[in-house]
């Protein structure tokens, strides 16, 4: 069984607003990325901490786990490692962890990963846009408990590092699996770009 969780715990200091409550096509980042992964019919959790009262003020959570990251200082790893607590002890082989500031990514693309680890082949996951490795990725139970150990500095990374071998880098036709947004500015050329397409 698979299972997504979106990490929604940060601070979002450079955007200066809860990046999980921003509008893409009308709908939060965070509520995006939950029917994007309601398409994929995984299990679902959701990782809130510095703004958790307005998240949960505006969305109902009732069909996720919600969890709380309880190491902020840690960065984002700090929500990876309540995720992978909290499937632990369930029948879960992979963990889709995806930043909620990937909104962008297609239901297609996610998909095209999760089949991807379900080939078996490969512990861990990740898109690759024009040359880069993006988000989100995939874990796989053999990495959880690095994952929980993974040094707070380099995070997910020095898992991924660790050992080339074990990575499966999936070629996708998606910018978004590269493109961050941290800041108003990013944000402002999605809506623009969006804005482009739709005319």
């Amino acid at each position: 069984m698979i299972a997504a969780t979106v990490l929604a715990a940060g601070a979002s200091a450079r955007m200066g607003f809860p990046k999980a409550l921003l509008k893409f096509h009308g709908r939060t980042f965070l509520a995006t990325i939950l029917d994007a992964t309601e398409a994929l019919g995984v299990q679902r959790l959701v990782v809130v901490g510095a703004e958790a009262d307005k998240i949960l003020s505006i969305h109902d959570l009732r069909d996720v786990q919600l969890l709380h990251n309880e190491e902020m200082a840690a960065g984002p790893i700090g929500s990876i490692r309540a995720s992978v607590r909290a499937v632990l002890d369930h029948p879960v082989d992979g963990l889709l962890v995806w930043p909620v500031d990937f909104p962008h990514v297609t239901v297609d693309t996610a998909r095209t990963l999760v089949d991807g680890f379900k080939q078996g082949t490969s512990a861990i996951v990740v898109p690759e846009y024009g040359g880069r490795r993006g988000h989100p990725v995939v874990f796989g139970r053999a990495v959880f408990e690095e994952l929980l150990a993974a040094p707070d500095a380099q995070g997910a990374k020095a898992v991924v590092r660790a050992d080339p071998h074990r990575v499966l880098q999936v070629p996708v036709a998606d910018p978004a699996v590269v493109d961050r947004l941290n800041t108003p500015g990013a944000y402002q050329n999605l809506l623009r770009r969006e804005d482009h397409f739709r005319r």
